[in-house]
């Protein structure tokens, strides 16, 4: 994988040991070293330290850690972008990424990021990157491990090496991973509204979810409703119905309308839609959020689901 790529290089490789681990990281991050490109790696503490104790010069990688990286789908999207723009401007002809996405297996959740694995194939097409997606094969789940291989154009096996992926689907015809069934849409909503306006949407929010997450969550939560709820109105099919499930330290909202959602395969994940999908802004928007969404497109219609938890700390609302 040597030499300075003139468009973005997306390969996955999966591991089973640390030893093959380091036989597959090592080689990129010091080929990329030696080639005076930027290495940007982004992996929780154990990895990092494995990193900084195999590689001959850790100091010219940057390590940024995994967990703050790899908030939302959208936030990681832009923040790359912008380490993207900054190198390029100062002279860099390659760059190299790798980082572990969140899935079941390490901990994190798949939901949304099997958009991401297949829309960076088309955002960063023009860009000089090379990314390594590495996934330990004993704890991805074989949903994930499915959507990896028809995500990345190219595979490296143990032998080394990047090779064309027979499995790869472009971004406009992928179709990812099924969202998962949330425990609370098995009961009855807390409230249910029918064709509401973005205020009222808001107001039942913070009405009722007021409390049980903390402050910032329910401004993420209000400001995201809305925008789903003017999407809805103006761009999906009536009717439009807003339910929401409440409980101590967790709410869940649907925003639900009977199209077939936004065409732009991209909606949320960029800042720019093209002409014609400007629910994409709202969209990007909400992604930028500490928040839980999912687009789901059903028979019965188009689904965006947006979910707050509180999160720990001494002023956190008490579990119940």
């Amino acid at each position: 994988m040597s030499g300075a790529p003139t468009e973005h290089r997306h390969a996955a490789a999966f591991y089973a040991s640390d030893e093959q681990f380091r036989s597959l990281i090592v080689p990129f991050v010091e080929e990329g070293i030696a080639a005076g490109q930027p290495v940007i790696l982004s992996y929780g503490e154990r990895k990092s330290a494995l990193l900084r104790g195999w590689l001959r010069e850790p100091s010219r990688a940057v390590f940024q850690g995994g967990t703050g990286v790899y908030a939302t789908p959208a936030a990681t999207i832009a923040a790359y972008g912008r380490l993207f723009a900054e190198h390029v401007a100062a002279g860099a002809t390659g760059i190299r990424i790798a980082g572990d996405v969140p899935h079941e297996g390490n901990g994190g959740r798949f939901d949304g990021w099997d958009r991401y694995e297949s829309a960076v194939n088309v955002v960063w097409q023009h860009l000089p990157v090379r990314s390594l997606c590495l996934y330990d094969a004993a704890t991805v789940p074989a949903a994930v491990r499915d959507v990896v291989e028809r995500t990345h154009p190219h595979l490296v096996g143990a032998a080394g090496g990047p090779r064309a992926n027979s499995r790869y689907q472009e971004p406009s015809v992928f179709i990812g991973r099924p969202a998962h069934r949330d425990p609370l849409e098995s009961s009855p909503p807390t409230v249910e509204l029918a064709d509401p306006t973005p205020a009222q949407a808001r107001h039942a929010v913070r009405r009722t979810a007021r409390g049980h997450v903390g402050d910032g969550a329910l401004e993420d939560l209000e400001l995201a409703v809305s925008e789903a709820v003017a999407n809805a109105s103006v761009h999906g099919r009536p009717p439009v119905t807003f339910r929401a499930w409440v409980v101590p330290g967790r709410v869940l909202a649907h925003v639900h309308d009977t199209g077939q959602g936004p065409g732009n395969y991209l909606a949320g994940l960029i800042a720019s839609p093209p002409i014609g999908q400007g629910a994409g802004i709202g969209l990007w928007i909400s992604h930028q959020l500490d928040l839980d969404i999912d687009l789901i497109r059903e028979p019965g219609g188009f689904t965006v689901r947006i979910g707050a938890t509180a999160k720990p700390g001494p002023h956190a609302p008490a579990a119940g």
